[in-house]
């Protein structure tokens, strides 16, 4: 008998659907059980599991939703194991963040207003098949594990990559076609019934085109929406959050509540949520169901949003009574600066808490006579009170009553100010101001071997194009610590650096890597757009050949009802209090990146439609006023720059550059100074500070593999000296053999008469026999303590030598020229000598 016990075996629930022409498929109840939901989604080979966990309690004190996404690309998915000294994964690389600030932002807004439960979705790619991303399957597997788990999440999203290849729109691209042949990679998320989120990098793409892309893709997302349905109907937990179980408490015991807050406030009225517990579900006992647990957890959790919403509603009828004029006049100090209007807030908000006549109990009793103090509940559902009551006075005066809060119209871009070569040192650096926003972009040229090596689960190696974007505390008024870039720092810096990578020169074109750092000096509204612009003053600055320059906008919309308005250049207020922020950068001609985020459903194709004609004439507003700062990329490049040159040569003389053990090509770094990479193809760069020096290296290099041809002239060193003749090394590996014959117009008795062994001489090639390997030399002048020596004052010399003894036989007359060669070159020196012996 086996000490094992039998394994019961529960099948696991598979859903498949077909998007693009490829199958997706979400599978749950084998991997992570334990989890709330937990669902291994698949395509080709490229696998996923996400998992979605919660607390059923609320964290104490929380005003925000405290969800944490996290996505763990580990390397043994593709086989590899990872670099570095430990050999194992370390912080999360730039593409994980980005993965999962893109399952973030869609699912955040998707939860009951007032839930604050610790939520956390971990994703962790198993298998990359480097063909399918697995991004897309990342962003659909969270959805799904939240559907199936218990927490109150109101999807489901789905999500699909959209690619412009061969001018066809197609779904879901492989890798290889997103990152080597599409014009487009957009990433398009959405529910049943709209879109939420769209992230977009883009080849100077029209807008109509991608209002295509973004119909498609919504057709497609749709049924990944119903394939997750269909999951949690077959495997999905009973809900914490029952909608009928709340409308049928609320409607048992709304009245009850309100009684209670009117007879003993806020603090105290929440009292009355254990008592209806009791009534509704009594006491838990050891004998009690799973059923008994769960029904407890559902009433409790409902008639917290039941008490927190009418706590809510009793503050909000008397702040907005006693307050309402005074609020709708901070809606215009939106107009002053940003010091006096966070002033005037805080002064106007402390009073409303301190003064507002609540007609419960607000506190603990006082001494009689003493107005009552507000504990510190009652004053943190005034102070929410106060805020929404704000908010909805601001959209109502867009939207409606079309005034924004700082009086511009909805066009109106603030003031622009754009300047050029701010830092001396640097190679190339611009400062864009656009109203209270400032950034700064600094820009770094490097060589070939300075770009940045990527080691992640994509097809990218290496990266030569870096923007990297900062966000100090200064920029807002505030102190905080610097502990390395955040999420939203590098999510800036990936949508800046989308938005100008396609207008980035080849290789070919311009060999630099290039480094683009953005500062943000102030921010009140769309810094990463500024980066864009101030990093295009940069690149024009550095003298970067950019195709075209580059400008980015943030829009904004604020819609009540039917009635809405589309706003060009939002700021902090706008962007907070809106329905929809989008970012688009482009050039002239089309959109190189776009970013977008949707808080409701019901916006339109035409909306969407009139907010990307709106941006476009904005995004030409700015480019205009940009190029009166700099109208195109300067002509060369700065004085301190490095100079990167380039020559072509045969693949086959890469080894000849390099030389054995690298003595060669370290051998021309340090004569001229350079630093000198070697592509496969033959392509070699010579960086270097000094242009000449480049010059005298890319000739060294041209010298060096270049095939000696009749009539070519080289300046070389005698290497060996015999009775017939010196030995002169053209260049590494190859001799030509200077024949007594030919040092001058007249006879020379013996070679060593006139030139030793170490001598420099410039010699005339005369004769190149490729079938016999030999080259023939006739001097033009030796070299001689500074001076030229000619071949005449050579062979007058040569008179005066005394008689010497022959070492060896004279050659023949047909074996009078010969010489030494590696690659390109006659045979080796001694082959020569046995010949002419």
């Amino acid at each position: 008998m086996s000490i094992v016990e039998a394994e019961q075996r529960i099948e696991p629930v598979r859903v498949s659907v077909t998007v693009g022409d490829r199958e997706i498929t979400l599978e749950t109840g084998k991997l992570a059980k334990q989890a709330d939901g937990a669902v291994v989604v698949r395509s080709g080979d490229t696998m996923v599991l996400a998992t979605a966990q919660g607390r059923t309690e609320g964290r104490e004190g929380a005003d925000f939703f405290p969800l944490t996404v996290d996505v763990e690309e580990r390397m043994y998915a593709a086989g590899k194991i990872p670099g570095g000294f430990f050999k194992r994964e370390g912080r999360q690389g730039e593409k994980a963040i980005l993965t999962a600030r893109m399952i973030d932002r869609p699912i955040r807004p998707l939860w009951p207003k007032g839930y604050r439960n610790e939520t956390q979705c971990i994703v962790t790619v198993l298998s990359a098949d480097m063909v399918v991303p697995h991004d897309i399957l990342a962003i659909n597997g969270a959805s799904a594990a939240f559907m199936l788990s218990p927490m109150p999440f109101l999807g489901p999203i789905g999500a699909v990559r959209v690619g412009i290849v061969e001018d066809q729109l197609v779904i879901n691209p492989t890798l290889q076609q997103t990152e080597e042949e599409s014009t487009l990679d957009l990433i398009v998320v959405g529910t049943q019934d709209g879109l939420t989120m769209v992230e977009a990098g883009a080849s100077e793409v029209p807008e109509e085109r991608l209002l295509e892309a973004l119909d498609l893709a919504h057709v497609e997302i749709k049924k990944l929406c119903e394939a997750q349905e269909e999951l949690r109907r077959r495997a999905g937990k009973a809900k914490w959050l029952d909608q009928e179980l709340t409308a049928s408490l609320e409607e048992k015991y709304g009245a009850e509540v309100d009684d209670r807050i009117a007879q003993q406030g806020v603090r105290e009225s929440g009292a009355i949520l254990e008592e209806i517990v009791s009534r509704e579900c009594g006491a838990l006992s050891m004998d009690s169901t799973q059923d008994d647990v769960m029904r407890e957890l559902q009433t409790r959790m409902s008639l917290n949003m039941i008490v927190e919403k009418h706590r809510s509603a009793a503050v909000e009828k008397h702040v907005r009574e006693q307050f309402d004029n005074d609020l709708r006049g901070l809606t215009d100090a939106e107009q002053d600066s940003k010091e006096l209007r966070s002033a005037k807030q805080h002064l106007l908000y402390e009073r409303i808490i301190e003064t507002v006549q609540l007609p419960f109990p607000v506190g603990p009793a006082t001494v009689e006579g003493e107005p009552a103090v507000k504990d510190s509940l009652t004053k943190g559902y005034v102070k929410k009170a106060t805020e929404a009551i704000y908010k909805d006075l601001v959209r109502k005066k867009i939207a409606i009553d079309k005034r924004r809060p700082d009086g511009r119209s909805e066009e109106q871009i603030r003031p622009i100010s754009c300047e050029v070569s701010v830092s001396p040192r640097v190679h190339g650096s611009g400062l864009f101001t656009r109203g209270q926003t400032q950034i700064m972009t600094l820009l770094t040229l490097g060589t070939a071997k300075e770009g940045q090596r990527i080691d992640d689960l994509s097809l990218e190696g290496e990266r030569r194009y870096m923007h990297h974007y900062n966000f100090p505390p200064f920029s807002v008024g505030e102190t905080g610590m610097l502990r390395g870039p955040k999420r939203r720092d590098i999510g800036h810096g990936a949508l800046a650096q989308r938005a100008l990578e396609p207008m980035i020169p080849p290789t070919s074109e311009f060999p630099y890597t290039i480094r683009l750092v953005s500062e943000t000096l102030e921010s009140n509204g769309s810094s990463s757009m500024g980066s864009v612009c101030g990093s295009t003053l940069a690149l024009m600055d550095a003298g970067v050949p950019i195709k075209a320059p580059v400008s980015g906008i943030a829009m904004g919309l604020v819609k009540e009802g039917d009635d809405y308005v589309i706003l060009t250049d939002i700021q902090g207020a706008e962007d907070h209090l809106g329905d929809m922020d989008f970012k688009v950068a482009g050039t002239r001609d089309g959109i190189t990146a776009l970013q977008m985020d949707i808080k409701i459903t019901g916006v339109s194709r035409e909306i969407m439609q009139n907010a990307l004609e709106q941006a476009k004439r904005a995004r030409v507003a700015i480019l205009e006023r940009m190029l009166q700062a700099i109208s195109e990329p300067r002509a060369e490049l700065p004085g301190h720059a490095p100079r990167i040159s380039s020559v072509q040569i045969n693949p086959e003389y890469i080894g000849m550059v390099i030389g054995k053990g690298g003595e060669t090509i370290r051998s021309l770094e340090a004569d001229y100074e350079v630093q000198i990479d070697i592509e496969e193809d033959g392509t070699i760069l010579i960086y270097a500070t000094d242009g000449e020096k480049a010059d005298a290296a890319i000739a060294a290099i041209t010298a060096l593999t270049k095939d000696p041809e009749v009539g070519d002239q080289f300046t070389g060193k005698v290497v060996k000296t015999t009775d017939f003749g010196a030995f002169v090394e053209l260049k590494k590996g190859t001799d030509g053999l200077l024949h007594v014959s030919n040092v001058g117009p007249g006879r020379v008795n013996h070679i060593e008469d006139v030139i030793q062994r170490g001598d420099v001489l410039d010699v005339l090639v005369q004769e190149v026999d490729k079938a016999r390997g030999r080259i023939g030399l006739k001097l033009v002048q030796k070299h001689e303590d500074g001076k030229l020596v000619s071949p005449e004052e050579l062979v007058e010399r040569a008179k005066d030598a005394p008689p010497r003894e022959p070492r060896e036989d004279r050659p023949r007359r047909d074996d009078r020229r010969g010489g030494r060669g590696g690659r390109g070159g006659g045979p080796r020196r001694d082959r020569e000598e046995a010949r002419s012996e």
